[in-house]
């Protein structure tokens, strides 16, 4: 059977993040749980009912601000549990579970006190001869008096084909410096082996999530900003220093030169990448 692309959507869940990504083997892997509080859109419910989705491979959660962990609970009651979990192992009680209070700070804790078997090579979601050849590389932080809260967040990397795509949560440029001069040698090789590097903007694209140490070494084609219309402005350098790329965005269907997508035209960012490069890029403007 031939290989699906790998695919990347972007959900519009206003202030937060979501991302479903769907690897050549057809396994599911979940960045973070956003919901869009704005519309009561929940990603997990949405894709289980419209695309049949029944189980999580991977769940990888950046950091436990509300932002990234709303949907917590609709993607375990309504897709199930995951299969394996990522997060940042080193954060203390008090900064992954807050005050445990709340619905998705319970569904965190009992994921993240429960998950600490090892994961077998032959299945585990990083390992590229499971996943249909995907390289997927997690950096972090260890938390300390001065690396903490958004400075903590697991860095995802997806290589495949040329293509490298970054997920760096909500980490600052204190936090990001502070990890490439700890996992240069690991993650320069990532960069230097890609052709087309996507960028999803750290912090929503806000002032604070903007770090020019972060672009001159990842050298992004283009970021994608997900965030809310109308609430704190997305850093402009975000939209302007990207190296840009020519790009068909369906549904357009003439290529244009694109530096950065954004959500806030409502609905999903999603590309797909096949083995041999060729791409789909559709930006919709509803949810499907």
């Amino acid at each position: 059977m031939d290989q699906q692309p790998l695919t990347f959507t972007i959900w519009d869940v206003g202030h937060g993040l979501c991302v479903w990504i769907q690897t050549p083997k057809g396994h599911h892997h979940w960045i973070d749980c956003g919901a869009a509080t704005e519309n009561d859109f929940s990603p997990a419910e949405h894709v289980n009912s419209k695309h049949g989705v029944k189980a999580i491979d991977y769940l990888i959660i950046s950091h436990p601000d509300a932002d990234h962990l709303r949907d917590l609970p609709n993607l375990v009651n309504k897709i199930g549990k995951p299969r394996t979990l990522q997060r940042n192992k080193t954060l203390p009680p008090d900064e992954k579970y807050k005050s445990g209070e709340l619905e998705y700070q319970e569904h965190f804790k009992n994921l993240d006190t429960t998950y600490n078997a090892a994961v077998l090579r032959e299945v585990d979601p990083q390992n590229p001869e499971f996943n249909g050849g995907v390289l997927i590389k997690d950096f972090s932080n260890s938390f300390s008096d001065t690396i903490k809260g958004n400075n903590t967040s697991v860095v995802m990397f997806y290589a495949y084909a040329d293509w490298l795509f970054i997920f760096p949560g909500d980490i600052e440029d204190i936090g990001w410096t502070t990890l490439w001069q700890t996992k240069k040698a690991q993650i320069e090789p990532l960069i230097t082996k890609s052709k087309y590097r996507v960028l999803v903007a750290p912090h929503h694209g806000r002032q604070s999530g903007y770090s020019q140490g972060m672009m001159d070494n990842l050298k992004p084609h283009v970021t994608i900003v997900s965030d809310v219309a109308g609430q704190s402005p997305t850093d402009q350098r975000f939209r302007t220093n990207p190296l840009g790329l020519t790009l068909t965005v369906a549904p357009e269907t003439k290529p244009k030169s694109v530096k950065y997508l954004s959500t806030k035209a409502g609905g999903r960012i999603q590309f797909e990448i096949s083995s041999d490069n060729t791409y789909k890029l559709h930006q919709y403007e509803y949810w499907s």
